[in-house]
């Protein structure tokens, strides 16, 4: 057999005598045949007559399967069919209905939008209802393995979020403690006056700082990402200009000192209209962006152009480096990518989490060329309203 040809057919087929399933009928005399067609199968039986204790028992105790003789007391069967299928925790468990009503097409109808799995009437033959039986049973173990899976899964996600989280702040503490001793050695060179170029030492702690920047930068990156990912992140609502953001992450990547070699350029459209979302996350988005751009070789200039038009509002955010190639255009915003000078392994520029906070906010975001030359990141926002005021180009 072909491995695009597995089956499911054997290698799930539940155990007689390890099967539960459930009778719910009206009385002794209904349960009595429906009981006992489960027994020959090798199934273990429970038996409810009312719809409101078998509801309460599939919800406490799910069996593999529901045997509902549509005559039950209370709201009936098919009605209790309805309600188990509308609970996510009962969902799944296979529901076969038992009835024999006379008018069985109006009977069928019902019961099929009620969601029921499988229909048994006295009608129906003894083979045809045990082949449907272990259909059923095969589909429900199926399930309950994949669910099990999950829940391993999840599970093993939470324990590494927590390590990956310990082993941040831990970082961060260890990054923290050596930038302390580094501005004290800093400070105590400078004190002794001895140094005899001391352009170059400036440099170099100016250097240093910007690559404790850097680092620290990172770690909030991942660990942020981490946090929209496991969905504790609050957004803030405001109504904020994308202009003041660019303009705010430009101040803070130029006094680290990382952008001494090229420079950033802000142009606005008029009419320039606000966003609605966290300002701080959205700042770190257009950072992460405008970091890596600088960080290309050979690019000298990161250029953000903002503007307004049909309900929308645009930020891109370019340089004149070389183009992003078309295959690397999704790739790169992959958390943690590797490959392609435009995304170096271990980059951890935050890409991924820019993408992560812009569609979280209801936006998109893209890679297009620049007419004049290189890529440029595309951003767009729902507009929050009108412009409450003109911008001009800066």
């Amino acid at each position: 057999m072909l491995s695009s040809q597995r089956t499911t057919r054997n290698d799930v087929a539940p155990t007689p005598g390890q099967v539960e399933g459930l009778v719910v009928a009206a009385g002794r005399p209904s349960a009595r045949p429906l009981v006992e067609f489960l027994k020959s199968e090798g199934i273990n039986v429970q038996v409810a007559d009312s719809a409101d204790l078998a509801f309460e028992e599939v919800l406490l105790h799910r069996p593999n399967l529901v045997l509902i003789e549509t005559r039950v007391t209370a709201a009936g069967g098919v009605d209790l069919c309805a309600r188990l299928k509308a609970n996510a925790r009962t969902h799944f468990v296979p529901i076969v209905l038992w009835t024999d009503d006379k008018s069985r097409e109006a009977a069928h109808l019902r019961a099929v939008s009620a969601g029921a799995d499988a229909i048994f009437s006295p009608a129906t033959s003894v083979d045809e209802r045990r082949a449907r039986l272990w259909a059923l049973l095969r589909t429900q173990v199926l399930y309950r393995r994949e669910e099990r899976k999950r829940m391993v899964q999840g599970a093993a996600m939470r324990d590494r979020r927590r390590w990956v989280g310990g082993l941040i702040h831990d970082l961060q503490n260890s990054i923290g403690a050596v930038q302390a001793n580094f501005e004290f050695l800093a400070h105590e060179l400078a004190s002794l006056g001895r140094v005899s170029s001391k352009s170059e030492v400036d440099e170099c702690v100016q250097d240093c700082r910007a690559l404790f920047r850097d680092m620290a930068r990172g770690l909030r990156t991942v660990l942020d990402y981490d946090r929209f990912e496991s969905e504790r992140v609050a957004l803030r609502e405001e109504q904020v200009f994308l202009v003041d953001l660019a303009e705010e992450a430009k101040a803070a990547i130029e006094s680290s000192n990382g952008s001494r070699n090229t420079t950033i350029a802000i142009e606005t459209g008029a009419n320039v209209q606000p966003v609605q979302g966290d300002p701080d996350y959205l700042q770190a988005a257009l950072a992460n962006l405008i970091t890596h751009v600088l960080r290309q070789p050979g690019n000298r200039q990161c250029r953000i152009h903002i503007s307004s038009a049909g309900g929308l509002t645009h930020a891109s955010v370019g340089g004149d480096h070389d183009r992003i190639p078309a295959e690397q255009r999704t790739r790169i915003f992959e958390p943690y990518s590797q490959g392609g000078k435009h995304s170096p392994i271990g980059h951890g520029l935050g890409l991924a989490l820019a993408r992560l906070i812009v569609e979280v906010h209801g936006g998109t975001i893209w890679v297009e060329d620049i007419p004049r030359g290189g890529s440029a990141f595309v951003i767009e926002l729902p507009s929050s309203g009108p412009p409450s005021r003109l911008r001009t180009a800066g």
